[in-house]
């Protein structure tokens, strides 16, 4: 009983000497940092003063801050931090696609969508595009649309072109078909690690000026 008793003593004064040199550690006694921990910690709240750049070396950070903490475990997560899809749409109208649902978590991922092209469904690129539906070439072309954007807790993505329909033009003169294309998108899914809040969007009335003069309220967050 005695020794259990003095063992008690000893960690105590081990763990109060290592507080007076500002370091804490938990199953180690020599901690390295303010809190250093060997071995896996469980928290159901976080809070960072300060956020930056790891200070440490070594391992994976699930975040950052002036000390090292949790590591990122891929065996324990359902996806990576960084998520490369490519989504193949086939079968597309003239019309393009004005709402396709990934799927993906809009509250777990930021979904970024970097490029695209627009082909027939053979493969090939004899692609064009039209003005109305009058079977002439009016010599005008809408603007690209090619979007990623949240809708009911997913993302969603656009791809198509304003005032224009999508034609193949495999024939001379065109064939002007309004069907059967193939939408390539590339997208980067980042997932969500530490979110403070959620921000709400930004809209501002720039009145008809070129907005270097405009003073707006900074966004909520920032």
């Amino acid at each position: 009983m005695k020794r259990k008793i003095y063992i008690t003593i000893m960690m105590c004064l081990g763990l109060l000497l290592n507080a007076q040199n500002k370091k804490v550690g938990i199953n180690t006694a020599n901690p390295t940092e303010t809190l250093d921990v060997n071995g896996k910690s469980y928290t159901n709240s976080l809070y960072l003063r300060n956020p930056g750049e790891p200070t440490m070396t070594g391992g994976s950070f699930l975040a950052t801050s002036q000390n090292g903490l949790q590591l990122y475990d891929p065996n324990l997560e359902s996806s990576g931090l960084f998520n490369y899809l490519k989504l193949t749409l086939t079968g597309v109208s003239g019309l393009g696609i004005t709402d396709y649902d990934t799927k993906i978590d809009a509250n777990n991922f930021l979904v970024v969508l970097h490029n695209y092209s627009f082909k027939l469904n053979d493969g090939t690129t004899n692609v064009m595009l039209d003005y109305g539906d009058n079977g002439i070439n009016d010599n005008k072309q809408g603007s690209p649309e090619v979007t990623a954007f949240k809708s009911n807790g997913t993302w969603h993505v656009k791809a198509r072109f304003t005032d224009s329909r999508i034609i193949a033009t495999n024939t001379n003169p065109p064939s002007r078909g309004y069907n059967n294309f193939t939408v390539d998108l590339y997208l980067m899914a980042y997932k969500r690690l530490i979110t403070k809040q959620n921000i709400n969007d930004v809209n501002a009335d720039l009145g008809g000026n070129d907005g270097s003069t405009q003073t707006i309220t900074k966004p909520s967050g920032f």
